[in-house]
């Protein structure tokens, strides 16, 4: 006890002017408008900062969330733009009554779990199987453009033969002009693919748009593919034109795997065929 009174007596000065002074800062800083707005200010502008590192960091972990509701959103908005599609073209097909409106086309989004683009043969995992309708020759694409199509498929997962695979080739089309070929990847540059078995005569510019021809049922009309770099006269008949992808196979996320009606049908009158 004495060891505390002591203590106490020796800081007692101490306290005394720790006490006075408080009582000094807030007689100040409560005297005027001016100097309120002066605390204020500084205390916002630390609480501020703190609040916005905190909404920063927990931005991060709501960022996957956010992706994946942005996905299902776009995956509902593709298949209503494909159904308003079709109904345009009953409209201009006066002898077409409108009976089906649900689309040739549908898309299943799917989360890339795996991708590679180091190799000449690159494939691409997702976290959607034939649980979700998932089937092989099933088409991919991103939000940018053409991935790549279903090679295999489970119940919960599949792998995709990537755009950047050698043994790959998809049709495609010279959107100005309409003339179409094939889609292929040299297994060098990840962000180029090579345009093939379009005529001299066709007006082919720098910068023009690749699109997917449509002459299939894997991917739709239209999809983009990327822009023209460069071409040049292959053999005397036909250019070979460089394109550059739009999509960029580093940083794809999510995908929309494309859901052909037109594919069961045909498949039945190939194994007629056979």
């Amino acid at each position: 006890m004495n060891n505390i009174y002591e203590i106490l007596k020796r800081l007692y000065s101490h306290l005394l002017f720790l006490v006075l002074l408080g009582i000094s800062l807030s007689l100040y800083f409560n005297t005027t408008y001016y100097q309120k707005a002066q605390v204020g200010s500084v205390t916002l502008s630390i609480t501020g900062f703190w609040h916005q590192q905190a909404s920063r960091f927990t931005d991060l972990f709501s960022l996957r969330r956010t992706n994946l509701l942005l996905t299902l959103e776009n995956t509902r908005l593709r298949n209503e733009i494909e159904s308003y599609r079709v109904k345009l073209q009953a409209y201009a097909d006066a002898s077409r009554q409108i009976t089906d409106t649900v689309g040739v086309f549908s898309y299943v989004p799917a989360k890339v779990i795996d991708n590679s683009i180091n190799s000449r043969n690159n494939y691409i995992i997702l976290d959607a199987g034939t649980r979700k309708g998932v089937y092989k020759g099933m088409g991919v694409i991103c939000s940018n453009g053409v991935v790549g199509i279903v090679a295999n498929a489970n119940q919960s997962y599949s792998s995709v033969i990537s755009l950047l695979n050698t043994d790959i080739k998809v049709s495609a089309m010279h959107k100005k002009s309409g003339s179409f070929g094939a889609i292929s990847w040299d297994g060098r540059n990840y962000r180029r693919v090579i345009l093939d078995e379009i005529p001299l005569h066709v007006n082919v510019a720098v910068g023009d748009t690749i699109i997917t021809s449509g002459f299939s049922t894997i991917f739709p009309k239209g999809i983009p593919i990327g822009r023209v770099t460069d071409f040049f006269n292959k053999d005397g008949s036909f250019m070979e034109i460089t394109v550059e992808l739009f999509a960029d196979f580093k940083s794809i996320d999510y995908v929309y795997l494309v859901n052909s009606r037109a594919h069961d049908e045909v498949n039945q009158i190939q194994s007629v065929k056979q």
